[in-house]
């Protein structure tokens, strides 16, 4: 863990650039970047130091435009996706970014044709198997091998704490659902279940790296569940180094 980021070991490892920014207290708005971001301001500094810190900037910055869905695009320029909740390029000069308060960052990356991908998969994005997509689209598009692919899935929320309704638990497999003392409640492995489906794809188990760290009882992260609409937003980024 870095003094405002996380970053993958195993991505690290692999040669890609990549981080989750934090929830920094010494930082103006606790290091807080909105969803779309605040073109000035504390959030625009954020966003500005936070790229930086990686060797980027606003100018090399690709995005998309995250609706909770299953749309997965190819980047090859510095441009916002509409309706888009992933991306995947094979471009040295991009920053692949997406943000997030508890649903899941997962980052992966072809070792060896160095193709990189960021994808946002919150709860409905898991049921959509958004990971799982782009996996397809990554082999299908641009020749990876399942086995060349390392993935981290980041810090969000975690089965700690991650509560849900029988609205959201019937969509998922009892293997990923913990019981509470509520009456229709259950606690959902949300990181777990994306593995699953990454495995599914092909991705060897030992190619993926899960972060322990839970957004909502974690205080050095934003978390939407915690802080409601006050909350901010934390950013997970993914390059070719």
């Amino acid at each position: 863990m870095k003094s405002n980021y996380v970053q993958s070991e195993l991505l690290s490892r692999a040669g890609a650039i990549n981080a989750v920014s934090m929830r920094v207290e010494d930082k103006p708005a606790m290091f807080s970047m909105k969803r779309n971001g605040s073109m000035d301001g504390p959030e625009a500094e954020n966003r500005k130091e936070f790229f930086a810190s990686l060797g980027f900037d606003e100018s090399t910055v690709a995005r998309g435009n995250q609706v909770h869905g299953d749309k997965v695009e190819v980047a090859e320029s510095a441009l916002t996706f509409p309706d888009t909740d992933g991306l995947l390029t094979r471009s040295g000069n991009l920053l692949l970014l997406i943000s997030i308060a508890d649903c899941v960052p997962v980052l992966l990356f072809d070792r060896k044709l160095k193709v990189a991908a960021a994808v946002h998969s919150g709860w409905k994005g898991t049921v959509k198997n958004i990971a799982g997509k782009s996996i397809d689209l990554m082999c299908n598009e641009l020749n990876s091998s399942p086995e060349d692919v390392v993935a981290f899935i980041g810090p969000s929320a975690g089965v700690c704490c991650y509560e849900v309704g029988e609205d959201v638990a019937e969509y998922f497999s009892p293997r990923f659902l913990r019981s509470t003392s509520r009456a229709g409640k259950s606690k959902l492995d949300l990181k777990l279940a994306i593995a699953s489906q990454l495995i599914e794809r092909g991705i060897p188990k030992g190619n993926i790296e899960l972060s322990s760290y839970c957004s909502i009882c974690n205080p050095n992260f934003h978390s939407f569940r915690r802080d409601g609409e006050s909350s901010g937003r934390m950013l997970a980024a993914i390059a070719i180094k």
